[in-house]
């Protein structure tokens, strides 16, 4: 500290560009080691939420199902969710069921994402009168490696499956797709 009364007594106010700096590599050291650790906190939170996402979309195909039994499972996101203009949901159609949140409903593109995930769901099967009987339910990371390192999916057994992609793509659509992921323990 400088010293800035020239009598006897010494009264020091302020930092030496030393300490300054001292204090500046303190804290660029704690930063260095604070932020990975902040970055895989966020991807684990992002990731457990797209977790209970597609939980939450398999639980609203089987409501969907079951309300709905001459479609079967529905098709796309939107018509799990309500009416999409507004968000809000007036009347229970097949088109828009009101069984999931407008976020998650609308979260079908990496710059429409929720948590960090971006979601879609897709038929596999049909029958031979047209009801669709298997579907396929895929959440992808909207940025690889900063919003989630896993791809995750599901379909009509509820069984949440992941896989670790070596680059960004759409979630899974196929049957064959899913079912060639771990399953998630």
């Amino acid at each position: 500290m400088t010293d800035l009364n020239s009598g006897g007594a010494s009264a020091q106010i302020g930092f030496t560009l030393a300490e300054l700096l001292i204090v500046v590599v303190l804290v660029v050291i704690l930063a260095a080691i604070a932020l990975p650790n902040l970055l895989r906190s966020q991807i684990a939170a992002n990731e457990t939420a797209a977790i209970e996402s597609l939980a939450k979309i398999n639980k609203a195909e089987v409501e969907y199902q079951t309300t709905y039994p001459t479609i079967g499972f529905a098709s796309t996101l939107e018509a799990l969710g309500p009416d999409i203009p507004d968000g809000k949901c007036r009347e229970k159609t097949p088109a828009h069921a009101c069984l999931i949140e407008s976020a998650l409903a609308t979260a079908a593109s990496p710059a429409h994402n929720r948590s960090g995930y971006w979601f879609a769901v897709s038929p596999t099967s049909r029958d031979a009168g047209g009801v669709i009987t298997g579907y396929v339910a895929g959440a992808s990371a909207g940025v690889l490696n900063k919003t989630g390192s896993r791809d995750f999916c599901s379909q009509e057994d509820a069984v949440i499956r992941y896989s670790v992609p070596q680059r960004s793509s759409a979630p899974a659509s196929s049957a064959p797709a899913c079912g060639a992921m771990t399953i998630l323990q």
